[in-house]
């Protein structure tokens, strides 16, 4: 059975790149009109049978100070049981499949409060309105062969004005394929994996 261990960071400030492109989306993407508002959080994953010793540590990773600075980020280290094979597989790269049922797992580690919500909400800002859609987006680099895998994690959360035009809106503003079409994810480039959580 495949482990897949996922170490998340986020800003516990403004997040700057998150800002910046949030109102390049209202300002100038079809579909931008509907941004009720965009987060992002970094993610480095990697995975192992669990017979098998795993590659890397996310100790490590949290002790290295490349990935996380304890005075900027939060963090939270999840660990997926049944996970799929790793997302760089070669020769086919997810292109917007579905992001795994559970993904990211179980915390069993982090500093973020508010231990009863979920912990991508705990991530990324917390709980979102009524009627809202949320999509959450993993984008990571195309040819990386492991065995860690960074990437983007962007959280999009769009006002409602019915189920298929928030998923329309959500694709037109992700991927990029146009003047004004997609900021997030440059399909040349990039692998990316999609969780639409629906309207709340």
């Amino acid at each position: 059975m495949i482990i897949q261990s996922t170490l998340l960071t986020c800003h516990k400030g403004v997040d700057l790149h998150a800002e910046t492109a949030s109102r390049v989306m209202r300002a100038a993407l079809d579909g931008g009109s509907r941004l009720a508002a965009l987060r992002r959080a970094e993610f480095h994953a990697f995975w192992h049978d669990q017979d098998e010793p795993a590659p890397e540590s996310v100790a490590r990773l949290l002790g290295v100070g490349r990935f996380f600075n304890p005075n900027k980020h939060h963090y939270a280290h999840c660990e997926l049981v049944g996970a799929a094979q790793p997302w760089f597989r070669r020769g086919a790269p997810r292109q917007g499949e579905p992001l795994p049922s559970g993904w990211p797992g179980e915390i069993l580690e982090t500093d973020l409060p508010d231990a009863d919500s979920s912990p991508l909400d705990r991530l990324l800002g917390g709980p979102t309105s009524a009627g809202q859609a949320v999509f959450d987006v993993c984008a990571f680099p195309l040819g990386e062969e492991g065995p860690l895998l960074s990437g983007v994690l962007w959280r999009l959360v769009l006002d409602p004005e019915g189920p298929d035009a928030a998923a329309d809106a959500a694709r037109s503003l992700i991927v990029a394929r146009g003047a004004r079409e997609g900021l997030l994810v440059n399909p040349h480039m990039q692998g990316w994996l999609l969780n639409e959580r629906g309207a709340a």
